[in-house]
């Protein structure tokens, strides 16, 4: 069945959904396989869970293959390893500004800078040209080419641009906060990961007042497909050289949060 949504359960929780977790790692022996006392199924989250919970995910791998957090922590991953079940992936609402900026970002996807390592380029120097910005300046472009997105969409659907125009990454951020603006922070994304939906922009600090941006499209778990601009295929650098779709970002690499330029709070 697919990940059902329920809210991620760690230390201090009580509940049914506890209990049920509590059931499972008792049926797999846990922690008894490792010697250790027989888990009580009580519905609250005290360390004796949590720390069974770290040894179920110290044995197994999320349903990508991959090894799990060992934080205790029982996340949509955990979750999907421990109860074997599929997590639903988060895809944008159809007809929505959201779902066309997506559609439309993904139809860049290949554009490279000419020359690369130049910040130029005839779709880059569009990108740049939308903020604002003069592209002889060869400017970092990862926010001009959202801004360029969310403009095309909602040129297209004869509406205003809701996206902030500004070609800075932490200035994103903060012009999004003073509009009032939807923001989920890192933490607050890690505790729910649900609340990360496709559309929105990620925002990471890369310090010295520098960082990097991209748009969010779809959620699986915590596993984000990203569409970015001014980065690589690999490292997802924010000194890259084109627009490329990614599957290697997670909710918790976000250090910064997330924006909807759809919604405020």
């Amino acid at each position: 069945m697919l990940y059902p949504g329920i809210p991620v359960c760690q230390g201090g929780g009580a509940s049914d959904v506890v209990r049920a977790i509590q059931q499972k790692l008792a049926d797999l022996r846990i922690p008894e396989s490792s010697g250790g006392k027989a888990l009580e199924v009580d519905g609250i989250f005290g360390p004796s869970t949590e720390d069974a919970v770290k040894l179920f995910q110290a044995q197994a791998v999320d349903p990508k293959g991959r090894a799990l957090e060992i934080d205790g922590v029982v996340g949509p991953m955990t979750w999907a390893a421990l109860f074997r079940t599929e997590i639903a992936v988060a895809k944008p609402e159809s007809g929505t500004l959201l779902a066309r900026v997506i559609q439309i970002a993904r139809s860049q996807v290949g554009v490279m800078e000419e020359p690369i390592g130049s910040n130029r380029g005839t779709e880059v120097d569009q990108y740049v040209a939308s903020t604002g910005l003069k592209p002889e300046g060869e400017h970092a472009w990862c926010v001009c080419f959202l801004y360029w997105c969310f403009m095309q969409a909602a040129d297209a659907e004869d509406r205003p641009n809701p996206m902030p125009r500004t070609a800075g990454v932490l200035d994103l951020w903060r012009r999004a906060g003073d509009r009032g603006l939807l923001r989920v922070g890192r933490s607050a994304a890690v505790a729910n990961p649900a609340s990360v939906r496709p559309g929105m922009i990620f925002i990471i600090d890369s310090g010295g007042g520098f960082g990097h941006a991209g748009l969010v499209r779809s959620v699986q778990g915590v596993t984000l497909t990203t569409i970015e601009g001014n980065t690589t295929d690999k490292t997802g650098s924010r000194e890259g050289v084109g627009v490329f779709e990614r599957r290697a970002r997670t909710i918790s690499s976000i250090n910064t949060g997330f924006i909807d330029v759809t919604r405020t709070f």
